[in-house]
């Protein structure tokens, strides 16, 4: 077995809460009266996918969902045994809380199989107590363990997107510039990311205590427990969004008032000179018989028109003010 970026062991488990770890060579002589195997392995690798397609036993097509690096979460039922797939944390990547890796687990009475291309500290927390002999004795402890463990470090992703809408939030309130907008986006594409992530995987944890009889009760319990988890965090992924969709709002309504603020001052300005302008026009034109025209008996013709627009103008800055226009 290898170490490193995302490490590959197997164990054989004695059912006391005990095993030792095993070698490919073991691995691929392995049979179920000889104990509980537990592989944890990446899909990528070469002896995986040998022992997998040659020696597993398992069907085609589960082997190749095994081997795959894009499922769906979801809990399919075969006569073998059950496969299951869930979304955790990727340990190497921890600031990208919109990208999780994805597990792909088989388990049945006697193994349990699990692939993932990324590492997470969900098995290496179980594994750690097998020394000691406070390790799983069955395969679906190992499962409701690490069933919880994976839901639980997903919370600090979803506590920090609401911690950034938190941040934002208050600095929309003390400004609530158009250029924030673009940064909201940003941020409710992250939840929405996360949340189409999570409500799957809470179905397949459903799915999963429903039809698998062979569960006993004190690891449903563990499954139900991590699923009320799960659902909370979806919970406060909804009530996050909801706000972030009502500070885009706020956002939106501040960019309205100063777009009406703006046509408000044009459109206030324009009716103002509007009778000026109107009766220049008419004053201005080239026709015979116009009052006040130079040349004519009117000689004071251009003193009268402007003290014509003066009064107009006058009426008019009194009627708009009574109407509170330039308010």
């Amino acid at each position: 077995m290898t170490t490193g970026h995302c490490s590959v062991y197997a164990y054989l488990l004695d059912g006391l809460g005990g095993g030792h770890e095993i070698g490919w060579k073991e691995v691929g002589e392995w049979q179920p009266d000889k104990g509980i195997l537990w592989l944890v392995g990446r899909p990528t690798g070469g002896e995986t996918q040998r022992w997998l397609r040659r020696a597993s036993g398992l069907p085609k097509d589960v082997v190749d969902v095994l081997l795959s690096t894009n499922n769906r979460p979801g809990c399919m039922t075969f006569r073998q045994g059950n496969l299951l797939t869930l979304l955790g944390m990727n340990q190497a990547r921890q600031t990208a809380d919109d990208e999780l890796t994805t597990i792909n687990i088989w388990i049945d009475s006697h193994r349990l199989i699990a692939l993932r291309s990324a590492p997470t500290h969900s098995f290496e927390d179980i594994r750690s107590n097998l020394q000691p002999g406070e390790g799983p004795s069955r395969t679906d402890d190992i499962l409701a363990h690490a069933a919880q463990r994976i839901v639980a470090r997903l919370e600090p992703a979803v506590l920090k997107l609401g911690r950034d809408v938190d941040d934002l939030e208050d600095t929309i309130l003390l400004n609530p510039d158009a250029h924030l907008q673009q940064e909201l986006v940003a941020l409710r594409h992250r939840l929405i990311i996360l949340r189409r992530q999570l409500v799957p995987q809470h179905e397949a944890l459903s799915m999963l205590q429903q039809r698998r009889p062979w569960i006993n009760e004190t690891n449903r319990q563990m499954l139900q427990e991590a699923q009320s988890r799960l659902h909370q965090q979806i919970g406060d992924l909804d009530s996050t969004r909801e706000r972030a969709v009502l500070m885009q709002d706020e956002i939106t309504n501040n960019q309205n008032t100063k777009l009406n603020e703006t046509m408000k001052i044009v459109a206030v300005f324009t009716a103002y000179f509007l009778p000026a302008n109107a009766i220049t026009s008419l004053l201005g034109t080239n026709i015979e018989g116009i009052p006040f025209q130079a040349g004519t008996e009117h000689s004071y013709g251009f003193f009268l028109e402007l003290v014509l627009l003066t009064v107009v103008m006058g009426a008019s800055y009194f009627i708009f003010k009574k109407k509170k226009w330039f308010d």
